[in-house]
């Protein structure tokens, strides 16, 4: 009865097994039942290169007469072999796959910057999923690199150039040297992007992002906070961070990351340099007192940029006239009736409009945070039975901060009453792409003050699977998105 199945319920089956044993299935079903319909395109579906040979029998197979039709079944696609893999392989079979939905890249020293470029120069539209890991280190001291300027920020700048797309999840992860593979004698290892900064933040405010909700950067002891959150608008959709490894210090978590990015829920900051040093309990205080103030941090920032606004639109204060020398006497008139010529108002920059004048009245309403949960990874220092005390602690400026937002809220309630204008930042679909003057700002009409708001899940375990983690800590949350 089974060689009488149509393809259709063939395929229904097979979207029942697991995706990693789909391929074995078919290969099975094809060599007990050569006669049935089993539809074979879901061979291609998913393709994982475990060996640099498997990457060569594909591209042989792809030259074959039909592999227009076969090419365009490829709908993942991984690379997770030795990091061994020939580069020009890759980038000629890359190209011959064009309806691409996942891509994963493991990146080693077999690959140049220019093999990269030649992968992502074209956009390649209807990607879903977008990882790129990166292992540069060598065994042997070798210069090459930096004589020749050999880096990979090409692979930054042409993503930064795509157009805007659906992309929901992208993954850019630089794998720290395990100490057990270093080299016995110390030398520097090859750098894998330069100038950093500048690309990061081009990256980070592109439209190709402009709809990615999930981010994952792991870039060894760099600092990686400052780029990509530069104004105007930085990554608009992030609800998952994952800066692992990074340089991230208190002050950028809560002035700089979690006032940026409004719409962030998961923060995930494992092995990186987040309140290192000696433990200090009423740290962890102030830190869930910044994490829950983020939105007034944001607020301030803004209000003094109108403030220097109207400072640069301001007429300046006529020039006082310079007494002369000489003596005056009791009858010497200290006023005169004379009508004085006009002097000019001197204006710098603008001339007084009527967004300028509301640009001098406006306050701005703090919005309440978005963090749900947060995962560090503590020094060794500091030991287990000290993460209740972390917790509690965390949890206690929370709180704190959620009073003084109400307090700043009640505070611009009063006057709003007295007829004041109390404007908030526009959802991201309502901004223009500028934090001039009071672009990005809409007027308050109703008023809202709800911070009746949990704290923020607190994960300290690090990334481990087998450790104890928190119900709903943003490891979990994490491990249903990335596919490694």
């Amino acid at each position: 009865m089974i060689l009488s199945l149509p393809t259709e319920l063939y395929s229904s089956i097979i979207e029942q097994i697991p995706a990693s044993d789909v391929q074995k299935c078919i290969l099975s079903l094809t060599r007990a039942f050569p006669y049935a319909p089993i539809p074979l395109h879901h061979l291609f579906q998913r393709i994982i290169i475990t060996r640099p040979e498997q990457a060569i029998h594909l591209t042989r197979r792809l030259l074959k007469p039909d592999s227009a039709e076969v090419s365009h079944y490829v709908q993942e696609f991984a690379l997770c072999d030795e990091w061994t893999v020939d580069a020009e392989v890759m980038v000629n079979l890359l190209q011959k796959l064009p309806k691409l939905h996942s891509l994963s890249l493991c990146i080693g020293t077999n690959f140049a910057p220019e093999h990269l470029k030649a992968i992502f120069e074209r956009p390649l539209s209807g990607l879903d999923y977008l990882s790129l890991r990166f292992r540069p280190y060598v065994q042997r001291a070798t210069y090459q690199q930096f004589l020749s300027g050999s880096y990979f920020d090409s692979t930054l700048a042409c993503l930064a150039g795509w157009p805007a797309s659906d992309l929901p999840t992208l993954s850019i992860v630089q794998e720290p040297m395990d100490p057990a593979q270093a080299p016995k004698i110390a030398f520097a290892q090859p750098i894998v992007f330069f100038r950093l900064d500048s690309h990061l933040s081009d990256l980070a405010q592109s439209p190709y992002l402009s709809s990615l909700t999930s981010l994952r950067l792991r870039i060894p002891s760099r600092p990686v906070a400052g780029p990509i959150t530069t104004p105007p608008f930085p990554l608009p959709s992030v609800e998952l961070l994952d800066l692992s490894t990074c340089n991230v210090f208190g002050a950028e978590l809560t002035d700089t990351i979690l006032a940026r990015l409004t719409k962030l829920k998961h923060l995930i900051l494992d092995n990186g340099a987040l309140l290192r040093g000696e433990y200090h309990a009423e740290d962890w205080a102030v830190l869930g007192k910044g994490c829950a103030l983020s939105g007034v941090k944001r607020t301030k920032d803004r209000e003094k940029k109108l403030r220097q606004a109207r400072l640069e639109t301001a007429p300046a204060a006529p020039a006082e006239r310079r007494s002369r020398r000489g003596r005056r006497g009791v009858s010497t008139a200290t006023i005169s009736l004379r009508k004085s010529p006009t002097q000019e108002s001197r204006v710098v920059g603008v001339v007084d409009t009527p967004t300028t004048t509301a640009m001098r009245k406006v306050r701005l309403y703090p919005a309440s945070p978005s963090l749900c949960s947060f995962a560090t990874t503590l020094p060794p220092s500091v030991p287990p039975d000290k993460h209740a005390e972390i917790r509690e602690q965390f949890e206690k400026g929370w709180f704190e901060g959620l009073s003084q937002l109400v307090e700043v809220r009640s505070r611009l309630y009063q006057s709003y009453r007295l007829g004041s204008t109390i404007m908030k930042f526009a959802d991201v679909d309502e901004m223009d792409g500028s934090e001039e003057g009071l672009d990005g700002l809409v007027e308050v009409n109703s008023w809202e003050d709800d911070v009746d708001i949990k704290a923020p899940v607190l994960c300290l375990v690090g990334p481990a699977r087998s450790e104890a983690h928190e119900a709903g800590c943003a490891h979990s949350v994490a491990w249903t998105i990335w596919k490694d």
